[in-house]
């Protein structure tokens, strides 16, 4: 690739919002998605069960897509896995609470044997495609949540996921 080649950041859902936390990083030919969350109906939205963030640009760009990256096991971070799955089938990453949760989700849409799982332990760092993601341990109300540091060829950008400060961490 050469230096003129952008980096793209695009928020599919999660800003402004709560839930459908989704964020599509593309890189030339290469793209990661990080988080794939669901949100709940509002009051007027009758007849509603579940939102889902708009994949309409994954879909025309299939062929890019190179994995699904978590950040933890939070709905409004994993909650549409099974419904985007079934159009996109990538190879996902995450800890090992976090794809336990997912392969509960998996199993019930019978998606279990033909998604690839990649559990990942904090401090890891995993090549996929033009990217190299490393997972940082982060404190959340959910145990096993990391942040992402993504190193890319035009430099590192660091996403949180969702964290809240521990004021006396267990560890130090």
């Amino acid at each position: 690739m050469s230096r003129k080649t952008k980096l793209k950041i695009i928020p599919l859902g999660g800003l402004e919002e709560i839930g459908k936390n989704m964020t599509v990083f593309e890189y030339g030919n290469d793209i990661i998605i990080i988080d794939c969350g669901l949100a709940f109906p509002d009051d007027d939205m009758l007849g509603v069960d579940l939102v889902i963030p708009d994949i309409s640009y994954l879909l025309k760009n299939k062929d890019k897509i190179r994995a699904i990256v978590l950040t933890h096991g939070h709905e409004d971070h994993i909650g549409a896995l099974p419904y985007v799955l079934t159009q996109i089938n990538v190879p996902i990453y995450g800890t090992k609470l976090t794809l336990g949760l997912v392969e509960t989700k998996l199993k019930e849409h019978g998606l279990l044997s033909v998604v690839e799982r990649n559990i990942v332990q904090p401090g890891q760092e995993v090549k996929i495609g033009a990217f190299k993601v490393e997972f940082v341990r982060s404190t959340h109300s959910i145990a096993d949540a990391v942040a992402l540091a993504i190193h890319t060829p035009v430099g590192i950008v660091v996403h949180t996921g969702d964290f809240k400060i521990d004021y006396t961490p267990i560890e130090g």
